[in-house]
């Protein structure tokens, strides 16, 4: 057990402690080890203006707490991070009120790759479902992370369609890690772990109260290079989490939509008030950051059935290289009107195709 993640951890359990608080305190007092080996006076002291945190430390009570969760922790898997660890999010650590401690499970390595926050409604529409899809299976050969908060609608379709193409994906949650809530996406959150992870600030005696959910938000944009707000109206957790992502200088971008959808009112309030880049699809946000739309790779289909005519043609090309059509003509004696449907079909099958100057060769 490491002294500093278990007094610093303890810290932290105080009642009424909070980060800006604890921050201050360890300003003044380097090892919070110390604090726990205080005597009364001496803690009269140090918090004259928080005397209401001298009867915790006294009675050791948030030790005891903090000793627990560490034994819990190591039991399941739990990395426990500190703020000062080089495996913390170094973007994170540049938010004022970072945790001081940062649960995690998963195997994501925080530090690499481009972070994008997907936010928006519980109540998602097709529309935004349609923008998700899309957006994520473009991106799908960049190295990005995708950051959201497992909640149902437009989250747990970015953290499922990162799966799904096999991007790492971040949930952050507004709980302990001891649960999944909502229950019903256990699965995903198994699932995203293989190459993404789990993500708190919370134990597990915390419980899913409403205004963690919000806090929680703030580690969402701190997490990232910047956040998506896909749908949402003109008041909700995303366009708090848009709130914090400027607050940090993140970018934000926003989807928009018809002026009378409801989910689409917070987004385009967001643009109207210049809190938001408009983005209508991957290219506009790879556009930015300066990387470019690749191609995803076609896997040709293997054993393709092909007819005597265009059978001929395939062994001509694979054998010759790139022939321009008015020679393929003369050489194989096809006439120029019958090759130009046969090329056609060759080109439809994937097998062909076409150049300048009408040139043709195996694809």
């Amino acid at each position: 057990m490491k002294p500093n993640l278990l007094h610093l951890l303890a810290l932290t359990y105080i009642p009424g402690m909070g980060v800006a608080n604890a921050k201050k305190i360890l300003k003044v007092i380097d090892d919070p080890e110390i604090i726990w080996q205080m005597n009364e006076k001496e803690l009269n002291r140090i918090f004259r203006n928080k005397k209401d945190f001298i009867p915790h430390i006294l009675n050791q009570s948030p030790l005891r707490l903090a000793e627990k969760e560490i034994i819990f922790a190591e039991k399941h898997n739990i990395e426990m991070i500190l703020n000062s660890s080089a495996d913390y999010p170094q973007k994170l650590r540049q938010c004022s009120d970072a945790p001081l401690v940062l649960f995690k499970k998963g195997k994501h390595d925080f530090n690499k790759n481009l972070h994008i926050g997907i936010v928006g409604t519980r109540k998602m529409t097709h529309y935004g479902k349609t923008f998700i899809d899309n957006l994520i299976s473009d991106l799908s050969t960049q190295n990005i992370t995708i950051v959201s908060g497992l909640a149902y609608g437009c989250d747990i379709i970015a953290h499922q369609s990162a799966i799904k193409h096999d991007l790492p994906t971040i949930a952050v949650l507004a709980h302990g890690l001891n649960k999944i809530a909502p229950a019903a996406h256990k699965k995903d959150a198994e699932s995203l772990q293989k190459n993404g992870a789990l993500v708190s600030e919370y134990s597990t005696f915390h419980k899913p109260e409403p205004l963690n959910f919000i806090l929680r938000n703030r580690i969402i944009a701190g997490l990232c290079d910047a956040v998506i707000v896909v749908e949402s109206d003109v008041k909700g957790g995303s366009l708090a989490t848009a709130m914090y992502a400027n607050s940090y200088n993140r970018e934000v971008f926003a989807v928009p939509g018809r002026i009378d959808d409801k989910y689409s009112l917070g987004c385009n309030h967001l643009i109207q008030n210049n809190q938001a880049y408009l983005i209508r699809n991957a290219e506009d946000l790879l556009n930015y950051f300066n990387l470019k739309l690749n191609p995803k790779p076609v896997q040709k289909e293997l054993f393709i059935e092909l007819n005597t005519d265009e059978e001929i043609i395939y062994n001509f090309l694979m054998k010759k290289g790139k022939q321009q059509i008015d020679q393929l003509a003369t050489e194989l004696e096809i006439p120029t009107f019958k090759l130009n449907g046969i090329l056609l079909n060759l080109e439809l099958k994937g097998i062909v195709k076409p150049l300048s100057g009408k040139f043709f060769e195996i694809k």
